[in-house]
């Protein structure tokens, strides 16, 4: 892949990796909303080489959002509750955004696998703002790290830098997200109350997918 291919993948991958981070952490607020509306987002997402699974998430959360589209306001509130419902609480959380819960025994918090995440950030030098306030693993925060590292590497194409940073990438994927986030998203889509929610899991497990197979190709070629 030439330079430019190249510069135009790390930025497309940068702000999907943005986007997603800003879902999970603050929910699909009215402006996010309104920026998927009026910038035809999912539709691009679901073009291209986007897999099935990347595609049926993507036509699931711009029906229900186009149908929606006149009542917005209501409609956020409608998916605020869902967020609730299925990341917060009360009671059992149905698909907690924390590696940790899914791989360790106990189903724990602040476990091995929350710290193996911070050694990860730490290798590349980041740190999280509320370290030891907020679990390192919560799924927003290991998007960012991703659409940072994509950053990172985006700087240092001139250099030939990014290498460094796409492997980083590539373990991390493996070694991290996508040992958890497959039944993460299982349990969104089983739990979730609307198409929005149920379509972000769809996109989000197969554009996880698709972009380690991207990944590996690219270091391969």
């Amino acid at each position: 892949m030439d330079q430019d291919l190249l510069q135009e993948w790390f930025k497309e991958r940068q702000i999907i990796y943005h986007l997603l981070a800003r879902l999970y952490r603050e929910g699909p607020t009215q402006d996010i909303l309104q920026a998927l509306l009026e910038e035809d987002t999912l539709a691009h997402l679901a073009q291209g080489e986007a897999n099935e699974e990347s595609r049926k998430g993507c036509r699931m959360m711009e029906e229900e959002l186009k149908a929606q589209r006149e009542n917005l306001k209501a409609y956020e509130a409608k998916l605020r509750q869902d967020y609730i419902h299925l990341f917060i609480g009360p009671g059992t959380v149905k698909a907690p955004p924390w590696e940790s819960v899914y791989r360790s025994p106990d189903r724990l918090l602040f476990g091995e696998e929350t710290l193996a995440v911070r050694k990860f950030y730490q290798s590349f030098g980041v740190t999280i703002k509320n370290l030891y306030r907020e679990p390192d693993d919560h799924l927003s925060l290991e998007l960012e790290f991703m659409a940072w590292l994509c950053a990172q590497a985006l700087e240092g194409l001139s250099r030939g830098e990014w290498k460094r940073y796409l492997e980083g990438q590539q373990k991390f994927l493996r070694e991290h997200l996508l040992m958890w986030v497959p039944a993460f998203t299982k349990d969104m889509e089983n739990n979730a109350e609307t198409a929005f929610f149920q379509g972000l899991a769809n996109f989000t497990r197969g554009f996880l997918l698709q972009d380690l197979e991207e990944v590996q190709a690219v270091l391969d070629a």
